[in-house]
Parts: C-alpha cells; structure tokens; sequence
C-alpha cells in the first residue's frame, strides 16, 4: 500500500517528515508531497499578525481532506484546536526537547548580555518571559527557517535569537551551535512544542496508530485542553507545559495585562479533565468570561 505524505518543504519540516517516513516505510510504500502554505508565502509578517490561525497547517489538512495526500505531519504547537473537517490527529511521535534556547552572536547567556541588547524572535510568549529575566532587553522581529534566523545573528542584525531546541536537534544543528537552553518550568513553552503530529483523515486513524507515543500523546492532550478553554492564539503571550511521571506535573503562564502562573498535579486518569477545569478557572480570572 503506498501513502501520500504532505509537508512543508523547509528543511525543519522535511526533517521532522522524515522521522514519520522512517517508520511509516516498515509497512507503507511513501511519497512525500511539498505543500506551500500561507506562513510559508508571508515571511516578513510576525504569525500573532495573521487573520485567523493555523498558518502553516491548515493548506495541507485542506489536502488531506480532499485526498490530494493520506498523511500530513505538522509541528503539533502550530495546530489549532479547530481541525478541517474530515482530519484528525491521529498519533504522535516521542517528544522531543520542549524547551526554548538563547543563541548569542559571541555565545553570552542571557545574563551576560550587554544592556539594551536586541532579541530576535516574532512570539509574544517569550519577548514577555525574557522581559520578566532582563527588563532592559529589546526585542525585533524574527522569521524565516533556521538557516536564515542564525544568518541574521552572524551578520548582527541581532545580539541574540530565541528558538526551539528541537528545531536544532533535529537539525542536528545543537552539535554545531552553541546555546543556552531554559529550562521549561522558568521559561514555560507553547503547548506541544517539541511534538510532532500526524494526522489522517477521519475513519483511517488505524493506519497510523503504531506512530503512536502514549506518554507524548497524554501531554499534548493537557496541554491542549488548557489552550483549548482559553480561547487564545498566538495574538496572547501563553505558556503551557505537561510533563508526566506518577502524576502529571501541568505548569501555565499568562503574560497578558495580568501575569498569572499556575502549577499543578493532576491524576493521569482524568489529567486531561482536570487540565480543562484549570483553563476554565484561567480565562475566568484573567479575562472574566
């Protein structure tokens, strides 16, 4: 049987398909087919700017559901909670690093940085979290793949530039690149950073379930269901992070008008419940809905 992938064609992207190809090729013949999405075409243009959501997903779930492709992967934090009619998300690989990570042009941490230094980065999320570590900073936007963003950095556009470790792990960029990783629990990630998803269309989940990382799939549930009872986008600075042992530790930042945290333990069996009440409780208290 073969299968029809659909994926971004950068080279983050593919990285991130080839490690569903792997093992998709143990029971599927496989295509990969490039699929060119609004993000993709309005670089220059911050995503929390974009009408609407799911800039880079919603050209190939609208593929899969009309049967132009059989899978398509996506990095799961660019998902939205609102799926194309006739997709699902139907596995998840293993999590890679959830954490953020600071490149600095003469490898400076964030503390050692020289005052006022400027930041290159598009998310509201992490200009409100290093604000709250460095009031000094300054901060421009950033996008563009990773080859361009550390081009920026070497050429001085920038002091320094804020991206996902496990862009650069699976890169294999962190063996070359020196930077200063956060740690998750100060520096809260999006929901699902780190996670890929793949989805098929509904009614053929089976043919991917072996994908399937249960530990991975029960935190990008909880981390879900909080973003999913806010009702936020990229446009609000949220962070969200499940991690999952005996009990599963759930942390939430918003840094809105009003900074609130959150941090929780909550039973593996109803995590994904509990998680909700607590987004619940969340949008009450800060934006009184």
């Amino acid at each position: 049987m073969k299968l029809v992938v659909g994926t971004r064609g950068s080279k983050l992207a593919l990285a991130q398909t080839y490690k569903v190809v792997e093992r998709l090729r143990e029971r599927y013949e496989v295509e990969i087919k490039i699929v060119k999405t609004t993000g993709d075409v309005m670089k220059d243009k911050p995503l929390y700017e974009f009408k609407g959501i799911g800039a880079f997903v919603r050209t190939i779930d609208r593929a899969l559901a009309r049967g132009e492709i059989d899978i398509a992967v996506h990095s799961y934090k660019d998902v939205p909670s609102q799926r194309v009619e006739g997709t699902v998300i139907a596995a998840v690989l293993e999590r890679d690093s959830p954490c953020d990570a600071l490149i600095s042009k003469n490898g400076e941490t964030i503390e050692d940085l020289k005052e006022r230094a400027v930041i290159g980065t598009s998310s509201l999320r992490r200009r409100a979290q290093l604000k709250r570590l460095r009031e000094d900073l300054k901060f421009e936007n950033l996008r563009g793949n990773l080859d361009t963003r550390l081009r920026k950095l070497k050429e001085g556009v920038y002091d320094a530039i804020v991206v996902a470790e496990a862009g650069l792990q699976r890169l294999g960029l962190d063996r070359e690149v020196e930077y200063q990783r956060f740690d998750p629990h100060t520096v809260v990630p999006p929901a699902n950073q780190g996670i890929i998803a793949v989805a098929t269309r509904k009614g053929e989940e089976d043919l991917i379930s072996f994908l399937n990382d249960e530990k991975t799939w029960l935190e990008a549930k909880v981390e879900r269901a909080v973003i999913r009872e806010l009702g936020v986008g990229c446009a609000v600075p949220v962070g969200v992070y499940a991690e999952t042992g005996s009990k599963v530790r759930l942390i939430c930042e918003i840094l809105d008008d009003k900074y609130v945290r959150v941090e929780e333990w909550l039973s593996r069996s109803s995590a994904v419940e509990e998680a909700a009440e607590i987004g619940k409780s969340l949008r009450k208290e800060v934006y009184g809905r």
